[in-house]
């Protein structure tokens, strides 16, 4: 009837200790069925860890795993994330000519008309109005004053407006590994030296100090290294380094220049000669680095680009990363699920790094066979999985190829040399004749829905180029009337939030020294 009594996980980090938590929770709450799961991880192997940014799928999983948002902010350094702000990418102009923002905000509808056609309304009629993200949206109105999208008083996990989180990554996998150990998880330090295979899958692994591990499911998360999925399985990598140029980062956190000083509420992503920098506010430091491509920067070129951009005195310690950009072909084979960076790699440009893994567990949930031989739930799964990589690949490839710039090799690489997926090619031939929609998308379980395209678009400037169809028949005044509508409503939503300085000092202050509370129902 069951189909896995024992879980072994390889590999610690945000996505070990995570798996680990979430299926403590979700499948080890049964006295009836005790479930044994087992991370094992090595001392020596370094974890990665400088992915600093989330989008707002993490409040839920951590409401399910019962931890008090006060806790993140106590133990994982955080700050709350209002969206993106992108500098430079459309012309290669500074902060005040090439800047547009990509807020969580979801756009609402007056008049039965969303307020983005309200504000193509006006500009193909010629009138001035703002970039849509500072005029059809409320969320924005807290950028510049950074200001928390929580009110003082909101309870854990909710607020007005979406948000997502700035973080450390390496304090947030010692959060969620004292959770899940506190909980009953096994945790072993060791080294995979052999892994035992069979015509199911995985049958054990080997440790350097010869403890074999046996289990039902093996759960890979041992990064790049892909222990199990790769090279114990040899399931094929799917690359998409031919239309995702980026596969180098380099990353450097620095003080901040004011310990008690403005903490801003949104990352920043500076368009850079080979690549892009992002800038986030944690409490006790600035989270900085620079992703770039191999092909057009090296190591030092790129350092010291870095070290420029940010201010970095040269005894600050950078941390040097290979990427490798696409997907297993296939991510649960037989026994054996991969997540975080042994399923696959998007660069980090919209924090989708902790979402894959949240949505890979989430999902395997919903898969989870009654036997586990069976292969329909294994097909399906692995389906859908790539099918949203290759989403997020043309989403992620989107805010490159409508650039305007050609000042560089690699900026000219990606305005006439990428070949656009034909996915997206599509899409965007579609949407130079009409608004994008959700049904473009075609997809029901996207992360990033129509309002998020838009976004983007609308902040290169790429819209329909003969305007939109409804305008006809919507008055000019109606969506002039939207808009001052939507102002107020900004207007409002800044006077009552508070900065971001203020919120986090008080809930951090208020906040004891015990992280978990006890798991809530599903």
């Amino acid at each position: 009837m069951f189909p896995y009594r024992s879980i072994v996980i390889v590999g610690g980090g945000t996505a070990g200790w995570l798996a680990a938590s979430y299926l403590q929770r979700t499948l080890g709450a049964n006295p009836e069925f005790p479930l044994s799961i087992t991370l094992v991880e090595s001392a020596e192997i370094g974890i990665i860890g400088v992915g600093e940014a989330t989008v707002p799928t993490l409040r839920q999983t951590m409401r399910l795993l019962g931890v008090p948002e006060a806790a993140l902010f106590k133990h994982a350094d955080a700050t709350l994330k209002n969206g993106i702000r992108f500098v430079g990418w459309r012309t290669g102009g500074d902060a005040t000519s090439d800047v547009y923002d990509h807020p969580f905000d979801t756009p609402i509808a007056m008049d039965g008309y969303s307020t983005m056609t309200h504000w193509l309304n006006l500009k193909q009629r010629g009138v001035t109005v703002p970039p849509y993200a500072s005029s059809g949206v409320v969320q924005t109105a807290l950028f510049d004053k950074a200001l928390s999208p929580k009110m003082m008083i909101s309870p854990d996990y909710e607020a007005p407006i979406a948000y997502g989180y700035h973080l450390d990554a390496v304090k947030l996998g010692v959060l969620l590994k004292d959770l899940a150990v506190s909980r009953g998880v096994k945790h072993i330090v060791g080294n995979v030296t052999s892994v035992r295979c069979s015509e199911a899958g995985i049958e054990s692994l080997r440790l350097d100090d010869e403890t074999v591990l046996a289990g039902d499911l093996f759960i890979d998360c041992s990064g790049f290294n892909s222990l199990l999925i790769g090279k114990a399985l040899d399931v094929p990598w799917v690359s998409y380094s031919d239309v995702l140029l980026c596969d180098r980062a380099v990353a450097c956190p620095v003080p901040h220049a004011q310990p008690n000083g403005t903490l801003l509420s949104y990352t920043t992503s500076t368009a850079q000669a080979s690549g892009w920098t992002w800038d986030i506010d944690l409490q006790t430091r600035r989270g900085t680095g620079y992703v770039y491509s191999s092909a057009f920067a090296s190591e030092d070129e790129a350092e010291t680009l870095l070290r420029r951009h940010n201010g970095a005195a040269d005894g600050a310690e950078a941390r040097h990363l290979n990427m490798r950009v696409g997907h297993r072909a296939r991510v649960w084979e037989k026994n054996c699920l991969a997540l975080g960076l042994a399923s696959g790699f998007i660069e980090p440009l919209e924090s989708t790094g902790i979402y894959l893994v949240e949505h890979a567990i989430q999902m395997f949930l919903d898969y989870l066979p009654a036997s586990a031989g069976s292969e329909a739930p294994r097909a399906k799964y692995n389906e859908l999985m790539s099918d949203l990589y290759d989403e997020l690949r043309d989403f992620i490839v989107l805010h490159y190829v409508l650039t305007q710039r050609k000042d560089t090799p690699f900026w000219k690489a990606y305005s006439s040399e990428v070949k656009i997926p034909d996915s997206l090619a599509t899409n965007l031939a579609l949407w130079r004749e009409k608004a994008p929609s959700n049904t473009d998308i075609q997809r029901r379980l996207s992360l990033f829905g129509m309002p998020n395209w838009f976004y983007i678009l609308a902040g290169m400037h790429y819209l329909p180029r003969q305007g939109i169809g409804q305008s006809a028949y919507i008055a000019p005044k109606t969506s002039l009337d939207v808009l001052a509508h939507i102002e107020r409503i900004r207007t409002v939503a800044a006077q009552q939030s508070p900065p971001m300085r203020d919120y986090v000092q008080k809930i951090v202050g208020a906040v004891g020294n015990a992280p978990f509370a006890a798991p809530r129902a599903r």
